[in-house]
């Protein structure tokens, strides 16, 4: 299939040859669509009669609302130098995808010895590796067999294609799950080694890792998603990372991207996403995405819901709330037999149940047995459940049906709804089952009984219905267990990261219909016990009441609510998270920049002295605070005597280019063991290198400084003039970017206050960020002290060192800002100031000390105009 319009044929039967041929993923979407008879994307089907809008109340909760999954541009990484052994191996499972030649060929390249064993069913492996195997089945012992090495310092795991249709598809995440349980042992072992061990999967989706939903591969693949980020919580010591290649990105680029993301400093980021426009990530967000135009139904007394795992436990519970809010028409699957409460059973729970069971399987002269007194109980309480839910949902008035079936055998679906498909028009997915066990622990069957249930499952339904239902509403009961990883649910969460793929992809292709996938937090219900949740509550876990959890999915039904896509619904808090580890010994690190991401901003563009662009000095300390804070976790809030040795000049004609900064970070001194050294050289492609920068960087909780009354009220008192002819006099060089200081308030040697405001432009994706630190809304510190030369000495500088910077907030973006200069300290060949930034209230953000600047008369006449000259090597 290609564009959308290609998927609605016009009306009619449809071709029974054709409907053999299109049964994969890509194409549910088309069938679904075809069903309708729908002529173009925005057509919807109207509900049968005019309704007033549907409304949900509920209790709220506090801790619990919905959180959406918002895709957001990262920077480039950092690449750790001698990140992993000098002699290392890697093992790539090829899946038969065009690309494992060229990442094999990468890694080769970049000193690896690698191995490929070829998944079953792939294509022989085309490319040059140290040895090639292949499976010949889906067996764990035949994995086993294979997997010998005592020492493994990488896995790649290929998920790029194959596994379109339903039972494909859950074969190869299933054996994703053996994959990283048998390659544990040799991974921990490296790590243990010294050196990093990593397990990356590679997926080919949209280059967002499956949330845009417009790309070609399989969206179920991109439950692998799930696996690494509990591999991750499960085993600590290693790396990993799901890397998602944009099906259009050429080899090459793929490569490369494919070695930075394995060297990346950073630990943190579970998965990540490439195309030729850059590097994403997939983050919660309180505001949701840009809806689609297209308007989707709101849920109607007419409509059919057919729902999976819905008679029984919380999926019950969430169909009462939405039917007695709008009768709408409920077909519940499920595998308990419902029948009339046996007379020996009625009134009795628990301990006293059993009791009876023991007594009736003795008098019918047979050994009652632990299992088959569990089972009779079971099918008792679960007869009693069904019948009590039916009764309940009946009660609203809303028009419910139960059908016994077992959702994982296609032809027992297709016979159950067969009578009923022409009426459908929603699938709730709710269905689920779990068998919890760590990776190192899990078995075969466990796993897909596990996705059996979640995706071969919801597979079937939808099956039944394509080329005969008109689906407006298709919701589905993810988990956050997938969204965050959770502690021996790795399948449990490799099922629901593929729901929440598959959502997205139908969502892109259906954008008339409601397509949800909601990640529920835990409940306070069901099989939560008092021990869990004291567990819970000592994780901070906030759980989900039933009444709340209801409402909100009942909620998911209304107009307001159509465009939700992947949502976690609860707190935003991971269910489980890596055992905390001794603090590691304090390293020196060494960590390659490129320069080539922000070569061409516009930040440069307008920070031209005579023509030529310069690297900011805030931009520089951008580089060390970002690299810092990606080492440590921790934001930096303090620097001290940050130097610059011999900026970056971009556009000169002599000396050689550099293409990197090469950061060498060591330990602080011992007096200062929460601090790190920092120093920064600039590299050509040779591998020459000229120390550039340094800087002394720590992490420290500070007291807050008093608030600067006296400036604010300086402030208010003030008459203001106009600060642009700065930028037009020669007093500052600063182009647009960068133009920032608004007013004049306080012009006098010991006082020049000044007003800013100025929209933070974020260079090169904020790859030159702190927590605190804006390189672009601190230049304008910079500036300040500039101004002030030229004011009262009348001469030109540029600053050289700052003895010591404290963050206490960020600086505002688009907001006025007031920045003092004062403590001025005049010396033969410049001055040395502090530079205060503070809110209009006089709250203190930031302050610099120390700002020494030097004074040249060289750079008279050159801060002049600022003449754009496009991208230009950098120059040492």
């Amino acid at each position: 299939m290609g564009a959308l319009q290609e998927r609605f044929p016009v009306s009619g039967d449809v071709d029974p040859e054709r409907m053999a041929e299109l049964r994969t993923l890509d194409d549910i979407a088309g069938f679904l669509a075809e069903a309708s008879g729908v002529s173009s994307p925005a057509a919807v089907t109207a509900p049968a009669a005019a309704q007033a809008p549907l409304v949900v109340t509920y209790p709220q909760a506090n801790g619990v609302g919905r959180t959406f999954a918002a895709v957001r541009e990262l920077p480039a990484p950092c690449r750790l130098v001698g990140a992993y052994a000098e002699r290392r191996t890697a093992l790539v499972l090829d899946d038969g995808s065009k690309l494992t030649p060229a990442l094999v060929d990468g890694l080769s390249a970049d000193g690896w010895r690698v191995d490929v064993l070829g998944l079953p069913g792939a294509a022989g492996f085309s490319g040059r590796a140290d040895s090639v195997r292949s499976l010949r089945t889906w067996d764990e012992d035949e994995l086993a067999a294979t997997v010998t090495a005592e020492r493994l310092d990488l896995v790649v795991q290929m998920a790029a294609e194959g596994g379109r249709e339903w039972t494909e598809g859950v074969r190869r995440l299933a054996h994703t799950v053996l994959v990283a349980k048998r390659t544990q042992a040799p991974l921990k072992a490296a790590a243990a080694a010294g050196g990093r061990a990593a397990f990356i999967a590679v997926t080919r989706l949209d280059g967002a890792n499956g949330y845009r939903g417009s790309g070609g591969g399989a969206a179920l693949l991109g439950g692998v998603s799930g696996l690494v980020k509990t591999l991750a919580i499960e085993v600590p010591s290693l790396f990993t990372r799901t890397v998602d290649l944009a099906p259009g990105l050429d080899d090459r680029t793929a490569v490369t991207r494919f070695l930075d993301e394995i060297h990346d400093v950073s630990t943190d980021t579970a998965d990540v996403g490439h195309d030729a426009e850059g590097r994403r990530t997939v983050v919660p967000s309180a505001e949701p995405p840009a809806g689609h135009v297209t308007a989707v139904p709101e849920i109607s007394a007419q409509d059919l819901l057919v729902v999976t795992g819905g008679a029984r436990g919380i999926t019950a519970d969430c169909l009462r709330a939405l039917v007695e809010a709008r009768p709408a028409g409920l077909l519940l699957l499920g595998r308990s037999q419902v029948g009339a409460e046996p007379d020996w059973a009625r009134g009795l729970e628990g301990a006293a149940l059993k009791g009876a069971i023991v007594k009736r399987i003795t008098g019918a002269g047979e050994k009652p047995t632990p299992r088959g007194v569990e089972a009779v109980y079971r099918e008792v309480t679960g007869s009693r459940d069904v019948r009590d839910n039916l009764d309940r949902l009946r009660a609203t008035g809303a028009d419910v049906e139960y059908l016994v079936v077992d959702i994982t055998d296609a032809a027992a679906v297709r016979g159950a709804l067969a009578p009923y498909a022409a009426r459908v028009t929603g699938v709730v997915h709710g269905a689920g089952v779990l068998a919890d066990r760590l990776i190192s622990d899990k078995t075969p069957e466990e796993i897909q009984r596990v996705l059996g249930t979640k995706i071969i499952g919801l597979g079937n339904v939808l099956d039944a219905l394509r080329g005969t239902a008109d689906l407006r509403h298709l919701v589905f009961f993810s988990s956050v267990a997938g969204f965050f990883g959770n502690r021996g649910q790795s399948d449990y969460a490799v099922a629901n990261e593929a729901l929440n793929r598959l959502a997205v992809r139908l969502r892109h292709e259906l954008p008339s219909a409601r397509v949800t996938s909601v990640n529920w937090g835990a409940w306070d219900g069901g099989m939560v016990t008092d021990d869990l949740r004291s567990m819970f509550a000592s994780r901070g876990v906030v759980l989900v009441p039933v009444a709340t959890g209801a409402g909100m999915f009942a909620e998911q039904f209304t107009a307001a609510r159509g465009q939700d896509t992947v949502i976690v619904a609860g707190p935003l808090t991971p269910l489980s998270a890596p055992a905390p580890a001794e603090a590691p010994a304090p390293v020196s690190l060494l960590i390659d920049r490129t320069l080539a991401d922000i070569a061409a901003e516009p930040v440069l563009a307008d920070h031209a002295i005579d023509g030529k662009r310069v690297l900011p000095a805030t931009a520089a300390l951008g580089a060390l605070v970002n690299a810092t804070e990606r080492v440590t976790g921790e934001p930096v809030t303090e620097v001290s005597a940050f130097k610059v040795f011999k900026g970056l000049v971009m556009d000169a004609a002599e000396g050689p280019a550099a293409s990197r900064l090469r950061l060498f970070i060591e330990p602080g001194p011992a007096t200062r063991p929460d601090s790190v050294e920092v120093l920064a050289s600039a590299v050509d492609d040779a591998g020459q290198s000229r120390p550039s920068y340094g800087a002394r960087l720590a992490s420290v909780a500070h007291t807050a400084p008093a608030d600067r009354t006296d400036l604010a009220r300086a402030a208010r008192e003030a008459t203001r003039t106009d600060a642009a002819p700065f930028y037009r006099n020669g007093t500052l060089f600063h182009g647009p970017a960068l133009r920032g200081l608004r007013s004049v308030l306080v012009a006098e040697e010991r006082l020049l206050l000044l007003a800013a405001r100025l929209d933070d432009g974020r260079p090169a994706r904020g790859a030159y960020h702190g927590r605190f630190h804006s390189p672009v809304l601190a230049d304008l510190l910079l500036q300040s002290a500039l101004v002030w030369v030229r004011r009262f000495r009348n001469r030109a500088c540029l600053p050289m060192e700052v003895a010591s910077v404290r963050f206490h907030a960020e600086l505002p973006a688009d907001q006025e800002f007031l920045i003092a200069v004062e403590n001025v300290v005049a010396g033969p060949g410049g001055i040395s100031c502090s530079v205060t930034a503070l809110d209009r209230e006089g709250r203190v953000l930031q302050v610099l000390d120390g700002v020494s600047l030097v004074e040249d008369p060289q750079l008279e006449g050159k801060f002049g105009a600022i003449e754009r000259t496009g991208t230009a090597p950098v120059s040492v």
